[in-house]
């Protein structure tokens, strides 16, 4: 979803299943792990989802070939709350309250909801032996937002919406583009090192990398595309040991780098840009349990309750946020022909045009942390086919969504200027002086996902 989202977004993403592992699955850890394990002296011939891997040429078990085609279907939905950054005398009001006392306060403005809706097919395939590919064709059918004022304000006392046309913002209350179409595809390789189903004195070691691409119509305010516009190089490792026969815990380390591409709206506009070009970067662990109540072995038959808790830290970088189409939008009351160039980058220079440049909406944000929680159950009542749900939760802590740095002071005088001393403008492309000048900056006062997921599997 959105700052991520995307993803985006999306926090909680069900392909492949569960990211990573765990470089040092901490020695102690392990070897408690083992000792119970030996303890229980109990062995089952099948990885559970989170450390599954499929197989190809594996004579040893008279498995030429393994191959897995997954439907999913998945809801995510988002909560938030928008604020403003102003200046507040003590007794002076703002919006349904009074100051306390003078300072800055971050002002409730606007109430945020978003609603997307994704089927996708997941492909896997045995390469060889604990070696699998897989790819995901995801196909969003809906992705529409909203934002209203929070309860106690409204035009008349809102710093977003303002009492002049020249003070406007961004219109409120705002409804997206109704979005949907071919999404961004995923393609990724992992392998098992270790395999506590080939040998018990190993727990299931897992290390994976998948690709992002940007194959879907990067989203803008022009058209109804749903993709982000950017490249993702995910890493992962995952370990998990079979222990008392029916649980199975994991735990999983992962990083995600993002790289904007020539077909999105994250571009390196030149030096006076600075830091703010790509999305953030993400780095990040899950830890959990899957349980096994019910297997038979020699059916390929059973049931698995997966539960488990994440934590990710998101770095500084540009992202579409819950303001970003409203900020851009074609139906913006705030136009240069009212006075108002709250939507324009009027610190830097005008483009070839001789006119300023107006905002894409894109901005840059600070950096956050993202706290997630999910249950999962996956039944397979016969070898070849599998049934699975998965309820997911995540919040995430306030952050600014408009934190742009003013420029670089290219000859190191006099701070950042509009002329410097060689006669260069030093403020960034990027930095809109009516959001992310400190004292006017919008931020993020709360936020939570929730996701829900049925998927058919059909494995051979």
């Amino acid at each position: 979803m959105a700052n991520e989202a995307t993803n985006q977004h999306l926090p909680l993403r069900a392909m492949p299943p569960l990211r990573g592992g765990r470089f040092a699955a901490r020695v102690s850890g392990l070897v408690a792990v083992a000792l119970v394990g030996v303890l229980a002296g109990a062995r089952t011939a099948h990885a559970v989802e989170t450390t599954d891997v499929l197989d190809a040429f594996d004579d040893d078990n008279n498995d030429p070939f393994d191959f897995a085609l997954r439907v999913r279907f998945q809801n995510e939905s988002r909560t938030a709350t928008i604020g403003r950054e102003t200046r507040c005398l003590a007794g002076d009001a703002i919006g349904h309250g009074l100051c306390s006392s003078s300072g800055n306060v971050y002002a409730r403005e606007l109430k945020y909801q978003r609603s997307k809706n994704t089927m996708a097919v997941d492909a896997r395939f045995g390469l060889y032996k604990d070696l699998e590919f897989y790819m995901s064709f995801p196909f969003v059918t809906s992705d529409k937002w909203q934002h209203d004022f929070v309860d106690g304000v409204d035009r008349t006392n809102s710093t977003i919406y303002g009492a002049k046309d020249s003070e406007v913002l961004f219109k409120a209350p705002y409804n997206s583009v109704a979005r949907s179409g071919f999404g961004d595809m995923t393609f990724g390789l992992k392998w098992a090192p270790y395999n506590y189903y080939r040998d018990a004195t190993h727990p299931t070691w897992v290390f994976g990398v998948d690709l992002k691409v940007p194959t879907g119509q990067a989203m803008r305010v022009d058209n109804t595309g749903v993709g982000e516009g950017f490249y993702e190089l995910a890493l992962y490792s995952t370990i998990s040991r079979r222990a008392l026969t029916i649980f199975e815990p994991f735990f999983n380390l992962h990083t995600n780098l993002r790289f904007g591409s020539d077909t999105g709206l994250f571009k390196n506009y030149g030096a006076t840009q600075g830091r703010d070009v790509d999305p953030g970067n993400q780095i990040g662990s899950q830890f959990g349990l899957t349980v096994v109540p019910w297997e038979d072995v020699k059916e390929d038959k059973r049931i698995e309750v997966e539960g488990g808790f994440g934590m990710d830290y998101i770095f500084r970088g540009r992202e579409y946020t819950e303001i970003w189409e409203a900020l851009a939008s074609a139906d913006n009351p705030c136009q240069a022909s009212t006075g108002c160039v709250n939507t324009l980058h009027s610190r830097s220079d005008p483009g070839a045009d001789g006119k300023l440049t107006q905002t894409d909406g894109i901005t840059t944000v600070e950096p956050y942390g993202r706290f997630a929680g999910w249950a999962a159950v996956h039944y397979q009542p016969i070898k070849y086919f599998q049934i699975s749900a998965k309820v997911g939760w995540m919040r995430e802590t306030a952050h600014f969504l408009t934190f742009a740095d003013p420029g670089v002071d290219l000859d190191k005088k006099n701070g950042v200027e509009v002329k410097n001393s060689n006669n260069t403008n030093e403020f960034s492309p990027v930095y809109l002086p009516s959001v992310d000048t400190i004292g006017q900056r919008i931020r993020l006062l709360d936020a939570a996902n929730t996701l829900l997921m049925i998927s058919v599997s059909g494995k051979y």
